[in-house]
């Protein structure tokens, strides 16, 4: 009788238990298919609280057990039953604290040993030098928590800043306002594109390298601000490059009113002298294509591929240093280095007045008129000139008509955004950062970037994936994506990689595809999805599980317990 009490007493615990372990497994179901697989495993199943609840189940199966001991022979099922459960809750219970799980991304032909883990972190860090600080975010994974107000201290060399996040939107749409009441010279344009009944507009900003062009069907479309009348003349092809091969430099000096072109020479050891000033030029190198290496500027190959000219300029002032890029004006201003002599120097090159083929490219002149240069296929040009607002114009070569909506000399873009759904597509997050009474503010989007002025240096803020050194490095040598046949759709993926461990001297070269994964060190490597792009990108899915022998052994042994209960029924059964 006391047995039967003890072990109605465990039931009444064990069974609301299961009721509530079931009720948070359903739960967790719909927020998987709300909010997604990474945030239900972050917020849920490896949560303290849930694996607390698994933990409590496994103490109690075990009382349970130890209700019935000392143990009989008919017994053996009903402890190896328990047994069983216990280790699969105790295996997972490990797995959720200790186990490993993220992905790898590698572009094909290049190696990668950082795992990208399911949580993201904001890295803050000072500018030049400045050494990262990493701070762990928790709102993402409670989706509907627009508002988090989440308050970090930041420790950076010479100061601590506050760093608040209010907003945190896990699918945001950016909504943007461009006027023409900027403050600096910016300059955009609007153009209306159309083709068989199709018809858009964009905005092109001559001075962002990221929205300065953009491809529409079979055309590029860019708007250009050249430095000066020569660069436009090469643009328009209306420049001779005749005895000029390597390039020209272009000297202005103001003081004295005078400008020269001045040829980069095939010999470079003679100064050059600027005529009617006491100047002269002295060209120490030239690069058709420029790279920097561990030893200092070097020439990647004879393809003016990057142009670049280093030289001197000598006058009463002293002597200035000089390093000019033909397709990166702006690398001086960028760099602020200063210099003795009052000088504007620029440097064009022939391979500078290279359009795409299929372009319809928007030149703004040092005056501000506008003029348009289209190409075809074949490096044909056609000048538009003047470009008039509202006035149609068609592509010679690709039949393509465009018109000039707006023309903003001094554009102001001013960007907000706003979330469309908890589910969670596109990331952003608004952060603000204080220093006694400087403030400065953001919106960040995942993986992306921005950098705050604050104070007397900049901080940089970045929002991206926690990341974590695996002990070996993965080298995609060749991926392949498999279709079904006549289809472009895909039957399977696969991935030759080379895996190097340098801690154990040993080199493995395996093929990981969607049914076979590459097993080293405890953890698996699954093909899980591919990036297109002219390089291919493999997703490799990483998981290490110190549980999962546990989980394993745990199985054997309730299934061991299910086959002696039916082999102990079959003994007693009559003959």
């Amino acid at each position: 009788m006391p047995r039967l009490v003890r072990l109605l007493g465990s039931l009444q615990i064990a069974v609301p238990l299961l009721i509530v372990i079931a009720g948070v497994l359903a739960w967790g179901t719909i927020y998987e298919t709300r909010f997604g697989t990474a945030a239900v495993q972050r917020f849920v199943y490896q949560s303290w609280w849930f694996q607390g609840l698994l933990a409590f189940l496994a103490l109690n199966l075990a009382v349970a057990a130890l209700e019935r001991y000392p143990w009989k022979r008919r017994h053996t099922p009903f402890v190896l039953a328990h047994l069983g459960i216990i280790l699969i809750l105790i295996g997972g219970i490990i797995g959720g604290r200790f186990g490993i799980e993220g992905q790898l991304i590698i572009p094909e032909g290049q190696a990668e040993r950082l795992l990208q883990l399911p949580t993201n972190v904001l890295v803050v860090a000072q500018a030049n030098p400045g050494t990262p600080h990493v701070v762990p975010t928790r709102f993402e994974a409670a989706a509907w928590e627009h508002e988090p107000h989440a308050f970090f201290q930041v420790p950076l060399e010479d100061r601590t800043v506050n760093l608040v996040v209010d907003r945190y939107y896990p699918n945001a749409v950016m909504e943007e306002r461009i006027t023409g009441d900027g403050a600096a010279d910016y300059p955009a344009v609007r153009l209306q594109v159309g083709h068989e009944g199709q018809v858009e507009e964009a905005w092109l900003l001559a001075r962002d390298p990221e929205r300065f062009g953009l491809r529409w069907g079979d055309a590029h479309l860019l708007f250009l601000d050249p430095l000066d009348e020569q660069q436009v003349a090469q643009l328009t092809g209306r420049a001779s490059s005749e005895g000029r091969p390597r390039g020209v430099v272009t000297v202005e000096l103001p003081a004295l009113g005078i400008t020269q072109e001045v040829a980069v020479p095939e010999r470079l050891a003679a100064p050059i002298p600027v005529k009617g000033t006491p100047y002269q030029i002295l060209f120490k190198q030239y690069f058709p294509d420029f790279t920097l290496t561990e030893q200092g500027p070097a020439n990647r190959s004879d393809a003016p591929n990057n142009p670049a000219v280093a030289f001197t300029l000598t006058g009463p002032e002293g002597t200035d240093a000089h390093l000019l890029f033909a397709f990166h004006p702006d690398f001086p201003m960028l760099h602020g280095r200063t210099h003795a002599i009052h000088a504007h120097v620029s440097y064009v090159h022939p391979a500078g007045s290279a359009l795409p083929p299929n372009a319809i490219t928007i030149l703004r002149r040092p005056s501000g008129a506008l003029l348009a240069v289209l190409t075809g296929g074949g490096g044909e040009r056609e000048v538009v000139e003047p470009l008039e607002m509202d006035a149609t114009h068609t592509h010679s070569w690709l039949g393509y008509q465009f018109r000039l909506v707006s023309y903003l000399p001094r554009a102001n873009v001013t960007q907000s955004f706003a979330n469309r759904s908890n589910e969670v597509k596109r990331e952003v997050v608004h952060i603000m950062l204080q220093d006694g009474s400087a403030t400065a503010d953001a919106w960040i989007g995942l993986r992306g970037s921005a950098e705050l002025p604050l104070g007397e240096h900049a901080v940089t803020v970045e929002y991206r994936p926690a990341v974590r050194e695996l002990p070996f490095t993965v080298k995609l040598l060749d991926f392949r994506k498999i279709d079904y046949p006549g289809t472009q759709m895909a039957a399977g993926f696969e991935s030759d990689v080379e895996l190097s461990d340098p801690q154990r001297g040993l080199i493995l070269m395996r093929k990981i595809s969607m049914n076979t994964p590459l097993r080293y060190r405890g953890f698996h490597l699954y093909q899980s999805s591919y990036v297109p792009g002219p390089t291919e990108t493999t997703v490799l899915s990483v998981r290490n599980d110190p549980g999962t022998w546990l989980v394993y052994t745990g199985f054997l042994i309730v299934i061991g317990g299910v086959m002696t209960m039916f082999l102990s029924r079959r003994g007693m059964a009559p003959p």
